[in-house]
């Protein structure tokens, strides 16, 4: 059956007590109460704020748990009648639940089908969607909260969009200028907080014994400013708006004696660092990153020092360590990123033997000998690569173990795959090369049958039929190529039709479009359509420009 590319827009309707009504099995109360939050502060545009027909509250969500015993109550027959829309809440125990079949079925008879609107909390559509959503052969599509903050927020603004009856860009555009006036503010707070830096530097450095409690105030809340602007910087790649604060508070940091300090201070300051070392490197400024890292080291060696078998100081160490690294990473100089690498692995593996049931401390103990072994993969030692890859692995299964639906857990996984994969193609086994990056291929299609909204899977998921292609790993099956191929197209479009303004993805697509073509003129590949790549590479330059 032809699925629509939309979840379907609520047509005008005479006037309703309810927007809608939410149907949900009561294991899922707490993200319907969420959901029913986030959709009646839902800001409406203007132009159709004063239409009853688009509004988005008052919700109706029943709280009465109901069993097979009980038949559907009047209040439920009233509601249901008197909203404009149903919502569905789609999860394995939705699934099972008789009440929210019923509710379906009861709303589709006074209503019909358009006004039904899915939610995918949990699962994917085999798994989580009522029978009587699928009644009559339908395939109803679904708006995904996800995991995350953003993907929430796009779950929510599908549902808006189709309650309001506007497409979602329209929303998504109006989301946007918000966020940037909501930018504006926390600019204005940014140098607000830089100027009261400069006054908090001169008192905590010529008063600190007379003014203990305001340094230790001042230390809090240097902290939370940095974590908190980089968190609404972020979404809207404007980090360099920390510069300012991060300066005053390097200013503060520099003129404190690291051995006078209590533990939290030194806590909370190598915390900031980390942040602000994080942002240099993502701006491209490798100096200033490395100082930052490199001064939170010092610090969180010392806290280490002062508290050997503390998890907190070996783990905010082990940061420090690992970040270190990355910046020799950043500039490919792999010989000395090694030894910081292996040190945060022994430190990861004092966290896992503290409490090898701990999933955090698993985890970090998997990614100590990731780490350790993309090193060694790049400076040639192969074998002992594809020994602390498969290491990894075991790892990363083991905390998957404890948390099944870990998507993280998964990704890494499939990061191990793509390790794996690379050492058999350096070492001419294309055929076992093939297996992992089919084994990380199905990571990542399982991962978008229950997160479609997530793009950070997608692109892994592009990058990896990308490199199929580019690898000539499946050029023996004209027809699977072909099929790959137009696959990949499709998942950077999709991408680019997200975010066009996404260098790392544009980039990644133009460099996958330029080898391909490169590896189909060098082998002749006389079935594949060269104008068409030629004619992509085009387009995506031009529009990067």
């Amino acid at each position: 059956m032809e699925r629509s590319t939309e979840l379907g827009r609520v047509g005008v309707a005479s006037a309703y007590k309810y927007a809608g009504f939410i149907s949900y099995a009561h294991a899922d109360e707490a993200v319907a109460a969420r959901l029913q939050r986030a959709l009646e502060t839902f800001k409406t545009p203007k132009d159709l704020a004063g239409s009853s027909s688009n509004r988005l509250s008052p919700l109706f969500r029943d709280t009465t748990e109901l069993t097979a015993h009980h038949s559907l109550s009047e209040k439920i027959h009233d509601a249901v009648m008197g909203s404009r829309v149903l919502i569905v809440l789609c999860s394995p125990a939705a699934k099972l639940s008789h009440w929210v079949n019923e509710e379906i079925r009861l709303f589709r008879t006074v209503h019909g089908e358009a006004a039904i609107l899915c939610v995918l909390v949990e699962g994917t559509p085999k798994t989580s969607f009522p029978p009587a959503l699928l009644d009559g052969g339908r395939e109803p599509l679904a708006a995904n909260l996800g995991q995350s903050r953003d993907s929430f927020r796009l779950g929510v603004t599908q549902l808006a969009a189709s309650m309001l009856g506007v497409g979602l860009d329209t929303l998504i555009q109006r989301d946007t200028r918000r966020r940037r006036r909501r930018l504006q503010g926390v600019t204005a707070a940014a140098v607000a907080f830089s100027a009261f830096m400069a006054t908090t530097t001169f008192t905590a450095v010529n008063a600190r014994k007379a003014a203990e409690t305001n340094r230790m105030q001042a230390e809090g809340l240097v902290e939370y400013m940095i974590t908190d602007l980089k968190e609404k910087l972020e979404p809207v790649g404007r980090l360099d708006i920390l510069d300012s604060v991060g300066d005053r508070a390097v200013q503060y940091y520099d003129a404190q004696d690291i051995d006078s300090l209590p533990d939290d201070s030194l806590t909370r300051q190598a915390s900031a660092r980390h942040i602000l070392g994080q942002v240099a490197l993502d701006a491209g400024d490798l100096e200033k990153a490395r100082t930052q890292i490199e001064a939170a080291a010092r610090v969180t060696k010392e806290v280490f020092y002062r508290n050997p078998d503390d998890t907190d100081a070996i783990f905010a160490h082990s940061q420090s360590e690992y970040w270190v690294g990355e910046t020799y990473l950043d500039v490919n100089d792999h010989e000395s990123a090694l030894p910081y690498f292996e040190a945060y692995a022994e430190y990861a593996d004092m966290l896992y033997q503290k409490d090898p049931t701990d999933y955090d401390w698993v985890m970090e103990k998997g990614w100590g000998l990731n780490n350790v072994a993309q090193a060694q993969d790049k400076l040639g030692n192969v074998q002992a690569a594809q020994e602390n890859y498969n290491e990894a692995k075991k790892y990363f299964e083991a905390a998957l173990r404890i948390s099944p639906n870990s998507m993280s857990t998964q990704m890494e996984i499939a990061n191990v795959f793509e390790g794996l994969a690379q050492i058999s193609l350096n070492s001419d086994k294309p055929e076992k090369s093939k297996i992992y990056r089919q084994k990380r291929l199905d990571i990542y299609t399982g991962l978008l049958d229950v997160h479609p909204n997530d793009f950070t899977v997608r692109f892994r998921y592009a990058q990896t039929l990308s490199r199929l292609v580019t690898d000539g790993l499946i050029e023996e099956s004209p027809e699977l190529l072909i099929e790959t191929i137009d696959q990949s197209y499709q998942q950077y479009d999709l991408l680019l039709l997200q975010d066009p303004k996404n260098a790392t993805w544009r980039n990644d697509y133009i460099r996958y479009l330029q080898a391909f073509l490169e590896r189909v003129e060098m082998n002749n590949l006389t079935f594949v359509d060269r104008k068409k790549i030629s004619d992509r590479i085009e387009i995506a330059a031009l529009e990067r420009q």
